[in-house]
């Protein structure tokens, strides 16, 4: 007697099994790429006009809301007035700036000091950002430094409390926008921290004279609101107890 295989049997094993839809071209984890960007878009739109709400906010606050169409540059009244995607139109003028992954910072982040220091470089150290602050009025300078040839320094003044503590609590966010500048707004230097899914770009701007920018990593941008957080906060700030790894 010969053994034969039936032949419903022999399709059913080796028959393949039905394609899953995160397994079909256009889709990711079963949902449509078409609906994922559809998403997306509605996010960033509602992030982008809360962001716009804040500025109003900020500008009446500030006493710029007046002459903010008169006087502010071309790139804030576009987003003020919703005609351009600030994070698009930064990453246009801006296609690829160096991501900034290495860290050091003098004192530790969350421990205050009178002055403080902190740089972050690029793995193969061709770019480099330090920021310096400075007590009791909290100056901030941001210094570029390109393959230890090109520098460019930008210096933010004094800055409410308020104001710091809205800049922490808005650069914590997963994806956003956060402006860091003290009262004289677009007038004085200022930077903008643009986060996407924990990554930052961030742009500095010297009214009338020059501009850079740079990208750190979600990690970086972690320890650096902790590091400013623990000299913004409201206690007394202790005068330096010694020397650190850093002469300025």
């Amino acid at each position: 007697m010969t053994n034969r295989t039936d032949d419903k049997n022999l399709h059913r094993v080796f028959l393949p099994d039905e394609p899953q839809l995160e397994d079909l071209p256009g889709f990711v984890d079963g949902v449509p790429v078409q609906e994922l960007v559809r998403i997306t878009r509605e996010l960033t739109d509602r992030i982008n006009n809360e962001d716009r709400q804040r500025l109003a906010a900020d500008l009446k606050e500030s006493g710029h809301y007046k002459v903010f169409q008169s006087t502010a540059p071309y790139l804030l009244q576009g987003f003020f007035s919703g005609k351009i995607d600030l994070d698009v139109e930064l990453n246009r003028r801006f296609p690829t700036p160096p991501l900034l992954s290495t860290m050091t910072f003098a004192p530790k982040p969350g421990v205050a000091r009178r002055n403080g220091f902190a740089q972050f470089g690029s793995q193969d150290t061709a770019a480099l950002l330090t920021v310096e602050i400075h007590e009791p009025v909290s100056t901030l300078e941001f210094s570029f430094l390109h393959y230890s040839m090109v520098g460019a320094r930008f210096v933010l003044g004094s800055m409410s409390q308020a104001a710091r503590m809205t800049f922490l609590e808005l650069a914590e966010r997963p994806s956003g926008t956060a402006f860091l500048w003290t009262r004289e707004r677009w007038e004085r230097d200022y930077l903008i921290f643009v986060v996407r899914d924990g990554f930052v770009r961030l742009y500095a701007f010297g009214p009338g004279r020059m501009e850079a920018a740079a990208r750190l990593t979600p990690e970086a941008l972690i320890q650096f609101r902790a590091w400013l957080k623990g000299f913004w906060s409201a206690a007394t700030v202790p005068p330096d107890s010694g020397p650190t790894n850093f002469n300025w």
